[in-house]
């Protein structure tokens, strides 16, 4: 039976990397989340010292906090502990947590092994990377089913396949390939052989029909450079990765820069190495070719804020990493820092943590509310309106109408399990006056689909497999925002409804990410100061002022 899934991460963005700043909002999940009393950041921006900066979190339905970051733009990097009390605090094991404004940074070389608080175990990777910063890892130990234990449901790593002449068979491999890992694993040192033995072909050949990586531990000995180099010249359309570029003398990393100048398909890894020779590195070899790594968590919670520092006894990593974020171009850093790693191994894109919904009957009364208001404009609409152009550039009135029409009968499609490509996103509006009928039947069908004892679970929304309420929301935003355009686009004098541009615009700063800007949602204009709420709500969704 497979063993519980741990933790998530216990912070992370809820705003992506285009909407961290100058504010962004973060979400808390950790072990003070469960306090019956106020919780509070205690924040610095980029490691800075005391005084810090104390932000009240707010609870939300989940039972996770969540705070709005202030005036975070210009700065690199946020450095908090939680606090419930001066005498209660979570400051993520004496480790302390992180979060990068700019970016969801990846670590390319991780381990696991036990699954407590020891050296390389699954509790002390956790802390380590939250510690970091990092959103994601790549997690690799000789013990391969272990390995698939302890990441079970794990979002924030993805696994490599531990292999050597030995095992495990090249079957094996195909199968783990298969079921997600994105990449193998050498370790030639730890299983005492030459990294050029004839005994890795079968799995080098597995590699090379899969399409992945082969990331491979690089030290004196049977590690060294010029042996990778070997394999790597055996097999030109496999990608390798030099872990530590080299674990030992500088010379052994001018030989490994020096592979990597001279054959594509060699990468080169940076744990272990300080700041300075990772600007070198990308110096020598091109800022594409070095991804960053720490080796997690081989000096266990305390591996990115070790002191003394573990970087050649000059820096941690976490004192390195803002080193780097000062001197390195921001397409260097973010390069370094993920870009490179995902585009290797073929990460998918960080997941956004999921949008808080509004509790279920909420959202019904708002839907509700949405439908009986878009009732009440549409049916003020006239034929010799239909040619006016409306906020949306795209659609005069007639269309903006089709539109709606089409919202409202996605929204019905969907409580039904239908996928909302399954209407069209503007349907035809005849001019025989029937218009207001119609959309009057659509809106029933819609509210008795959504008017069930249970709320439908996971549903087709338009941008994916969601929760029940989440899409529903989605859908209130939808009639809100777009019944406010129709009356600005016919000059209608029907009164709206404040309460729903008050949560119209709150769904639309949870669930509009910067991704869909400039595609199904143009990026915002300024809101005039003290701008009610359907004005804001039309500025953030990118509309010009009326």
């Amino acid at each position: 039976m497979p063993s519980p899934s741990p933790a998530p991460l216990p912070v992370e963005w809820v705003s992506p990397v285009g909407e961290r700043a100058p504010a962004g909002r973060v979400r808390y999940r950790g072990p003070l989340a469960a306090a019956d009393r106020p919780l509070h950041l205690h924040l610095a921006f980029d490691g800075a010292p005391p005084p810090f900066r104390h932000v009240p979190l707010e609870r939300d339905g989940d039972g996770s906090w969540a705070a709005d970051i202030p005036e975070a733009d210009g700065h690199t990097l946020l450095d908090f502990a939680i606090a419930a009390a001066d005498d209660d605090w979570d400051n993520n094991g004496g480790a302390n947590y992180r979060l990068w404004i700019g970016l969801d940074p990846v670590d390319a070389h991780v381990h696991a092994r036990t699954p407590g608080l020891d050296e390389l175990g699954f509790e002390s990777l956790r802390i380590a990377l939250a510690s970091g910063g990092m959103t994601h890892g790549l997690v690799s130990w000789q013990d391969n089913a272990f390995v698939d234990r302890v990441t079970e449901g794990v979002g924030w790593l993805t696994k490599l396949v531990w292999v050597s002449p030995g095992g495990p068979e090249p079957d094996d491999v195909r199968r783990r390939l298969a079921e997600g890992a994105v990449g193998l694993k050498l370790h030639p040192t730890y299983d005492g052989y030459p990294a050029d033995t004839p005994g890795l072909d079968p799995f080098l050949q597995v590699a090379a029909e899969a399409g992945v990586p082969v990331t491979v531990h690089t030290a004196p000995g049977p590690s060294d450079p010029d042996l990778v180099r070997r394999l790597a010249e055996r097999f030109p359309q496999v990608p390798f990765v030099l872990y530590h570029t080299f674990l030992g003398h500088p010379e052994g990393r001018r030989r490994a820069a020096r592979h990597a100048q001279e054959l594509a398909n060699l990468h080169l890894e940076t744990s272990w190495c300080r700041s300075a020779e990772v600007r070198r590195l990308i110096d020598e070899v091109g800022a594409d070719r070095v991804l960053f790594g720490s080796d997690a968590a081989t000096d266990g919670p305390v591996h990115f804020v070790r002191s003394p520092p573990n970087l050649e006894m000059t820096e941690n990593y976490n004192e390195s990493l803002l080193t780097l974020a000062r001197q390195l171009p921001p397409e260097t850093l973010r390069a370094l820092l993920e870009d490179n790693t995902r585009r290797l191994f073929r990460l998918a894109p960080p997941r956004l943590p999921q949008a808080v919904p509004e509790p279920v009957e909420d959202v019904r009364e708002l839907f509700t509310a949405a439908l009986e208001q878009a009732e009440r404009v549409v049916a003020r609409v006239g034929r010799e309106q239909f040619a006016l152009p409306t906020p949306c550039a795209e659609w005069n009135v007639q269309a903006l109408l089709g539109h709606l029409l089409a919202t409202v009968q996605r929204a019905e499609r969907v409580a039904g399990g239908q996928p909302a490509s399954s209407v069209p996103q503007v349907l035809a509006v005849d001019t025989r006056g029937r218009w207001a009928s119609r959309f009057e039947a659509a809106t029933a069908k819609a509210r008795h689909a959504w008017s069930r004892d249970t709320a439908p679970a996971d549903v087709p929304a338009p941008w994916g497999l969601v929760p029940g309420p989440v899409a529903l929301s989605g859908f209130v935003l939808e009639l809100v925002a777009h019944t406010h355009d129709l009356v600005v686009g016919t000059g209608s004098p029907e009164p709206l409804d404040d309460r729903l541009a008050t949560a119209a615009l709150r769904i639309a700063e949870r669930l509009v990410p910067a991704a869909l800007r400039g595609a199904a949602v143009a990026d915002p204009v300024p809101a005039a100061p003290g701008a009610a709420d359907y004005a804001r709500l039309a500025a953030f969704l990118g509309r010009a002022p009326a």
